[in-house]
């Protein structure tokens, strides 16, 4: 089968924008009844909304769709799916199975009492812990039974509408417990036998190498838009290159968790492929992230599931999977730079890169834009989304800057989709203290300003009555992580034409002058709009006729630069001389 690169709604790309419900938000929106459930349903989808989601991504519980062995509950799927059709979105079911955040929550009852059936993961001393073995038959052969199953009801219930974008095959899976790997009686069998051969040469293939001198488990970061691990070559070079071994031969320290990464990655694209045989949709897993390798003590088992992949173990999860779609990072870093490095390791050639889950915050608010501008996201969405609103319904001020990047990737989608992999997409990220930026195209200088005409200019800078009216204070420069960056994506269609959309960015355009001479209107900032004349400016949105004008921009309106905030829709604009 095909990888899929995006997702698609009846044959057509679809650009997601998302809300994920909290965990046990899947009960209420498959339930036939239940007061507390249609509040909890009704708060849900007015959440996603108030924010301007096109999706929402719902939990699909193993324990309520399977709760007796092999009675399945398959209204409860089409509930799902009804609900989410009668808010004319579309949907993302988080299969709920023998993983969810590293542990065997969600699974029925019959398979947590079972522990004969369904073995679990061990550590050293024999003390079980609360996660499934990745390295039993039976426990594999249920889970993919179950999940069969769900594609059924997928296949039989929506094929012909497509309400239902894609499957994520399991939650975060990994070993969440005080173990690297599984001290079970098949754990320890996979970890003494012979590396498979990918294995091997997945090692080989990495980038990077120990004799570089580099610091241990560094990883090689080639610029901001493709990165590789280089963790797993290292191990193997430090333990001698071997060809054969076991998992401790081979890799050493790093074996353990290789071994369970490898183990769980077969697991779970088995039960992939068993569903796509059923219904050929968009599958991924998602990933509880280890930090890149660089925060805290970064211990598998300890900070994150030993077996998920995470940045350290992605040859090894690539090296097993032929079938999922897409490896897709939960990204709830703080910080620009961990994200930047998170969304480059990712973005895989031949794979779809997708953030599933992401946190209520301005600084992912300016990195979902990233996401989508850099490195062709096929969708974002931010988790909790039911939590977003205060009690009286008003969306907490917080979540502002996510509900301003939703509106702006609505609509600049249709243009994602068509300028995909063409390197006409430039992203526009204001740093914290930074008050522009410069673009280069070609002979064309671009001063990107996220500070009105610029921060020190305490004149009046035209804009207009309909926009920036909730920005006090717009030629302020951020200081601090915590405020919302100014942010945009720049599309170009010509050599002069361009499409805008963003948030506090202002655009001012010069021609690169041969001679070494530097025009005069340089000299006066209100006059910087004046170093190239505009054929054209107007504001308008994409339709499936093509680009439709709402208002043209002259006078006051043109004369401090192209402006752009996130309710103007999209700017086009053609550049004279």
């Amino acid at each position: 089968m095909k990888r899929h690169t995006c997702f698609t709604v009846q044959g057509k790309p679809f650009f997601s924008i998302g809300g994920q419900l909290h965990n046990s938000t899947g009960y209420a929106l498959g339930s036939a009844e239940g007061e507390k459930y249609a509040q909890d349903t009704e708060a849900a989808f007015a959440s996603l909304k108030a924010i301007g989601a096109n999706t929402a991504a719902v939990p699909v519980c193993w324990d309520a769709f399977e709760p007796e062995e092999g009675s399945f509950d398959c209204d409860y799927v089409r509930r799902i799916i009804d609900q989410v059709r009668t808010h004319d979105m579309h949907v993302i079911l988080l299969w709920f199975g023998t993983w969810k955040n590293g542990q065997m929550e969600y699974t029925p009852g019959w398979v947590k009492t079972d522990r004969k059936r369904f073995p679990r993961a061990l550590c050293k001393d024999g003390t079980e812990t609360a996660v499934l073995s990745p390295f039993y038959e039976t426990t594999k052969e249920q889970d993919k039974k179950a999940f069969c199953r769900l594609m059924e009801v997928i296949r039989d219930y929506d094929a012909q509408v497509g309400t239902v974008l894609a499957v994520q095959v399991e939650n975060e899976p990994g070993m969440n417990a005080a173990s690297v790997r599984d001290f079970s009686e098949k754990g320890t069998e996979a970890f003494e036998d012979e590396v498979p051969e990918a294995v091997v040469r997945a090692a080989k293939e990495c980038y990077g190498s120990a004799k570089d001198g580099r610091r241990d488990g560094a990883l090689d970061w080639k610029d901001e838009t493709h990165a590789v691990s280089s963790w797993v070559r290292e191990a193997w070079e430090r333990n001698g290159c071997r060809e054969s071994g076991s998992w401790e031969e081979v890799f050493g320290s790093f074996g353990a968790e290789l071994c369970m990464a490898w183990g769980t990655a077969r697991f779970i694209d088995e039960i992939a492929e068993a569903g796509k045989r059923i219904y050929d949709i968009f599958m991924y897993v998602n990933v509880w992230l280890d930090g890149n390798g660089e925060k805290g003590w970064s211990l598998a088992g300890l900070e994150y599931p030993s077996g998920g992949a995470v940045s350290k173990v992605l040859p090894v999860w690539y090296a097993a999977c032929s079938s999922l779609d897409c490896i897709a990072p939960d990204a709830y870093e703080g910080d620009p730079v961990s994200v930047r490095r998170t969304q480059a390791l990712y973005d895989r050639e031949g794979y779809a890169f997708y953030v599933p889950e992401s946190g209520m915050s301005n600084v992912n608010a300016s990195m979902m834009i990233e996401a989508a501008g850099k490195h062709g996201a096929a969708g974002y969405h931010v988790f909790g989304v039911d939590s977003f609103l205060e009690k009286d319904g008003r969306l907490k001020e917080k979540a502002e800057g996510i509900r301003h990047s939703f509106v702006m990737l609505d609509s600049a989608k249709e243009l994602l989709l068509q300028y995909a992999g063409t390197g006409n997409i430039h992203t526009l990220i204001q740093r914290v203290g930074q008050d522009s930026c410069r673009l280069a195209l070609g002979d064309l200088i671009c001063r990107v300003s996220f500070a009105g005409a610029g921060p020190d200019y305490a004149g009046w800078v035209a804009m207009d009555c309909r926009h920036g009216g909730d920005l006090p204070g717009i030629n302020r420069v951020p200081l601090s992580l915590e405020e919302e960056l100014a942010r945009g994506l720049l599309f170009q269609a010509g050599e002069k034409e361009f499409y805008l959309v963003g948030h506090k960015v202002r655009l001012y355009w010069q021609k690169l002058r041969m001679d070494g001479s530097i025009p005069a209107n340089q000299l006066n900032i209100p006059h910087h709009s004046y170093n190239m004349e505009l054929l054209v400016i107007e504001e308008g949105h994409f339709t499936e006729g093509g680009f439709v004008v709402d208002r043209r921009r002259s006078g006051d309106e043109a004369r401090h630069g192209i402006w752009a905030q996130y309710d103007c829709g999209v700017i086009h604009f053609i550049l004279g001389e």
